[in-house]
């Protein structure tokens, strides 16, 4: 009985924090645990896509009608590849969905406020623990801002996801281990798949050695990969064994 009459004293508080209407559809945001999305939109398959069936055992692509799955040769257990991602150097990459509906909203709320909802902490918890195999890891590293940017945001929104990972499956966290040796564009949107990679040419790099572990590199969205090849190639030349990834959100 406490517990739910502190958590209507919460949600009833909401308006302070988030005084918008959901961002998706409008309607009235009625619980914390939402964050700034109304519950059924989070419900709503054909709003939020999460990613739940079949993946590409490699780059975590969904299945769909434009990716065809196929075995790799020599595979055993039924491994499925789509066949697009066999360059990157990144060992496995999941994500808990496309970046749409409320997961969009969310990631959108958290560049600007370092808070993530208990719905979304507990779908990247989710997420990460079915993939736990593909996704095992002996050190947890976000992809780092440029430290202009991060001082004028005033926090770096995948230092947030990482630590998440981190505190909840007592994994070990190095927020310092990967620096963004110089900016890069802040909006990149119209640029396709090689402008956004030279962008992003050179722009990571190690403080420190790695001695042969495993790291799992985590950002908020995956988009042409570019930027999480990047960071990938700067830990794999600094020792790393393997980098596998996990995003909130990719796109397409």
């Amino acid at each position: 009985m406490l517990h739910r009459a502190l958590q209507a004293v919460r949600d009833g508080l909401l308006g302070l924090a988030y005084p918008e209407d959901c961002r998706v559809c409008g309607s009235a945001v009625e619980s914390w645990d939402d964050g700034v999305t109304c519950a059924a939109c989070w419900n709503d398959a054909e709003v939020t896509r999460l990613i739940e069936g079949r993946v590409c055992v490699k780059c975590g692509a969904p299945a769909s009608r434009t990716v065809e799955f196929t075995q790799s040769p020599g595979s055993t257990g039924g491994s499925r590849f789509c066949g697009l991602c066999g360059a990157v150097p990144f060992g496995a990459a999941r994500a808990c969905g496309i970046y749409s509906g409320a997961l969009e909203a969310n990631i959108l709320f958290l560049k600007s406020s370092p808070h993530i909802c208990i719905r979304l902490r507990s779908l990247i918890e989710r997420t990460y623990w079915r993939h736990r195999e593909a996704l095992s890891c002996e050190v947890v590293v976000p992809v780092p801002l440029h430290r202009l940017r991060e001082k004028q945001r005033g926090f770096n929104q995948a230092s947030i996801i990482a630590s998440t990972i981190s505190t909840r499956f007592n994994l070990e966290l190095d927020d310092h281990l990967l620096v963004r040796a110089r900016p890069t564009e802040r909006h990149r949107a119209g640029l396709d798949a090689i402008d956004r990679a030279k962008s992003v040419e050179d722009a990571f790099a190690a403080s420190h050695r790695l001695a042969g572990v495993t790291a799992l590199l985590v950002d908020d969205v995956y988009t042409t990969g570019s930027t999480i090849c990047a960071a990938t190639r700067s830990l794999l030349e600094a020792g790393a064994r393997q980098v596998n990834v996990l995003t909130i959100a990719r796109v397409g």
